[in-house]
């Protein structure tokens, strides 16, 4: 039975390039009536395609395979090609006539991606079991600013915070959130501080507040040890361009 994706809210949701599509498969049509010597392989960029077209192509692909989905492997696919398709229309010059739909058309697609990734999360065969990992994804896809989560290498779910400022990686045994630094002075900002603290009080609900988190940031800028309380399950390490700190949920 044929697919309506004429109806489908993943389609709907891609943005027109159904000119493209016709466009290319004439022209495969043209080349098989043309000199029998085989023609190079088309694709979009031959035909000098915007960023804005070929991330809604990706969002179109996306949609497709969407449809017939179904293993882990299948919806690993859909989420990479909603990502790719964020990617390129994130691309998109902030001077460009199409920035403001294609920015507003990759939020919508970052949704799309998060659907995926639950999937992928159902999928598995290991989904039915409640993880302190996956509860924890939970509480940050519902905090504010939220993160947006989707599956990474290794077996891991990869988050990055609506702001840009922080990033979380959630394994099978432990949780990281990862700071980036600036260039500039190496040091973090406010906002990166806060989401510190948020990811501690929602990774380690038994330590609510966490008087020591910002000397203890503080000392970790200054390659010093760290002033962290023993019985809290914390470790904070530098790195040249970040902070990061770990958290162990599952003993």
């Amino acid at each position: 039975m044929g697919l309506n994706l004429a109806k489908s809210p993943w389609v709907r949701s891609i943005g027109g390039v159904g000119a493209i599509a016709a466009t290319l498969i004439s022209l495969s049509y043209l080349s098989m009536a043309g000199d029998p010597a085989p023609a190079p392989e088309l694709t979009l960029n031959n035909f000098s395609v915007s960023p804005w077209q070929q991330g809604t192509d990706f969002g179109w692909q996306a949609a497709v395979a969407a449809q017939t989905a179904q293993t882990p492997a299948d919806w690993q696919r859909v989420s990479d090609l909603w990502g790719q398709a964020i990617a390129t229309l994130e691309s998109v010059p902030a001077t460009d006539a199409t920035d403001a739909q294609a920015q507003a058309k990759a939020e919508q697609y970052r949704g799309n991606r998060a659907i995926a990734g639950d999937r992928l999360a159902k999928a598995s065969p290991s989904a039915s079991v409640p993880t302190a990992a996956s509860n924890l994804q939970t509480a940050l896809a519902a905090a504010e600013p939220a993160f947006t989560f989707s599956p990474g290498p290794n077996a891991r779910t990869v988050g990055r915070s609506a702001d840009g400022l922080a990033t979380v990686e959630l394994g099978r045994d432990r949780a990281t959130l990862v700071l980036p630094r600036s260039p500039q002075g190496k040091t973090l900002t406010m906002a990166q501080v806060v989401h510190a603290n948020q990811f501690l009080t929602l990774a380690t609900p038994e330590t609510a507040t966490q008087p020591w988190l910002i000397e203890s940031l503080r000392n970790v800028q200054r390659n010093q040890p760290p002033a962290i309380p023993a019985e809290v399950p914390v470790i904070l390490s530098a790195g040249a361009d970040s902070l990061s700190i770990t958290v162990v949920t599952e003993p």
